[in-house]
């Protein structure tokens, strides 16, 4: 293709914009006719530089477009930068509150579950732990967590549990884990249940961390009763520190029993909730490719990278699958856990 037709092209492209709404995303009412015109010019632009062979099927073309924007051929794909569409906990700036002439204040600043592309867009902040460091995670988080946000602290008790180039301070992230397990976040109770089974920064106690465990997973209390009564005995006396028999063996059938079912009932519960997480996971990467597929590229002449445009109602219904599988995982992660912590203390009974 040459310049002066690849020129005429984008001016179309630009022309026709009318069709698409202010937020740069396609309407309902002008989707049907501006997507088979995006996808005409898309395809014409790429007929004189395609090569023969290149794979067109929906997983192909998820995997191909992880590379950057201005990567070779990057136009060709339909998404530019995957990682856009990476969810992430966005801490959004405080809103401005005002009452009467006199009085004006910020609330303090929240986190919720956004795209990178809409967090960044929205002027919040995230942290990515794998490209991070240590003071600059911190510095967005440590504010809102000392306000008392419990997802904002689970972030400062994960940043000082990774270190992120520093020596991990576990009591620290235990504080803080603490803080946030207390308030219901599921996150900061199953990280503070690990950290009382490996004894990192706090006693190692199992029954403790059957106890978060429990939280994090949604399990009730009175369904691992005998399980707490026989790791608390586990505890006070553990099985080499008195001859056999010393033990009061006709009352440990009573607990032990009961102990029994109810792990048995916590099995059937996890393999329950692992079947739901891969339902959720499987219908949230279906939403992911249908973003991709349905998402439309285009670069103006004065453009240094393409602009992606996307339905928005799939892009809100992907953030949501999203949040239900983490929600999942966590619960799967915490009855698995529930499981690990006290099946050995049963099985030595």
């Amino acid at each position: 293709m040459t310049e002066s037709q690849g020129a005429r092209l984008s001016l179309d492209i630009r022309a026709r914009s009318a069709d698409m709404d202010p937020g740069g995303y396609i309407s309902i009412r002008g989707a049907g006719r501006v997507s088979m015109l995006l996808a005409a010019t898309l395809a014409l632009m790429a007929g004189g530089c395609a090569t023969e062979g290149q794979p067109t099927d929906r997983g192909s073309l998820s995997a191909r477009a992880s590379g950057t924007a201005d990567a070779p051929g990057a136009a060709e794909y339909v998404i530019s930068r995957i990682e856009d569409l990476t969810v992430v906990d966005c801490l959004l700036p405080g809103r401005m509150r005002k009452m009467g002439q006199t009085l004006t204040w910020v609330d303090r600043p929240r986190p919720v579950k956004k795209t990178i592309s809409d967090c960044e867009i929205l002027g919040g902040q995230y942290v990515l732990f794998d490209r991070a460091n240590f003071d600059t995670a911190l510095a967005v988080w440590k504010v809102a967590a000392e306000q008392g946000d419990p997802t904002a602290q689970t972030y400062v008790g994960e940043i000082y549990e990774r270190g992120l180039g520093r020596t991990p301070d576990f009591a620290l992230a235990a504080q803080w884990y603490r803080k946030a397990a207390a308030q219901g976040n599921a996150r900061a109770q199953f990280r503070l249940g690990a950290l009382h089974e490996k004894g990192l920064g706090v006693a190692t106690d199992r029954l403790e961390a059957l106890n978060w465990y429990r939280q994090a997973a949604g399990l009730p209390k009175d369904k691992v009763v005998y399980l707490s009564q026989v790791l608390a005995e586990s505890r006070r006396r553990p099985a080499t520190s008195a001859p056999k028999a010393e033990r009061p063996a006709d009352k440990a059938p009573t607990a032990l029993q009961p102990a029994q079912a109810e792990l048995q009932e916590i099995a059937s519960a996890s393999r329950s909730r692992h079947q739901e997480l891969a339902q959720t996971e499987t219908a949230r990467d279906h939403a992911k490719d249908e973003i991709v597929m349905r998402s439309q590229e285009s670069r103006l002449l004065d453009q240094a990278k393409p602009v992606i445009r996307a339905d928005r109602r799939l892009i809100d219904q992907y953030v949501a699958l999203t949040q239900e599988a983490e929600t999942q995982r966590i619960a799967a992660e915490s009855l698995e856990r529930v499981l690990s912590v006290a099946t050995p203390v049963i099985a030595q009974k």
